[in-house]
């Protein structure tokens, strides 16, 4: 008979070096939220619908200021003597301060939209130093409409 042999085999552990190595930490990114600079635009608007002058007088200047900004504009007017440069001196001060106080528009930023003069109710009487016949005898007195809208960058 065949003599069986167990063979045991011994395990025995071999010492593991552990090395370290550095570990790298990652910083989290928390996301804010981005805030965005909403550049609002608002528009102001002045008019004056019965203004006792004619509109061609008014037009005058009216397309003289219309490329300048309104601050600009108002310097300017305030060398210019005629009854015209008067009431739009007058408008846009009352313009300006409109858009300031009651829609907190940058006074720097603001531009003309639009603004027109255009033309209004008429007083017409006769005369007869005027002419006999209606038409010649009809004296008009010619009013203005005044519209300004300015628009600007809110504060």
């Amino acid at each position: 008979m065949a003599k069986v042999v167990k063979k045991t085999t011994i395990k025995t552990k071999t010492p593991v070096k552990v090395v370290k190595k550095p570990v790298e930490v990652k910083a989290v990114e928390t996301k804010k939220p981005v805030e965005k600079t909403v550049i609002t635009t608002k528009t102001a608007q002045y008019v004056n619908k019965n203004v006792m002058i004619s509109p061609r007088k008014l037009r005058l200047l009216v397309n003289r200021i219309r490329p300048l900004s309104p601050s600009v504009a108002l310097t300017n007017l305030k060398f210019v003597n005629t009854k015209a440069a008067r009431i739009l001196v007058q408008a846009l001060k009352n313009i300006i301060a409109d858009a300031k106080n009651n829609f907190n528009l940058d006074a720097d930023s603001l531009k003309f939209d639009t603004i027109k003069a255009d033309e209004a109710s008429k007083i017409k009487r006769m005369d007869k130093s005027h002419g006999s016949h209606f038409a010649r005898g009809l004296i008009q007195k010619r009013h203005s409409r005044l519209l300004i809208k300015v628009k600007g960058v809110q504060k």
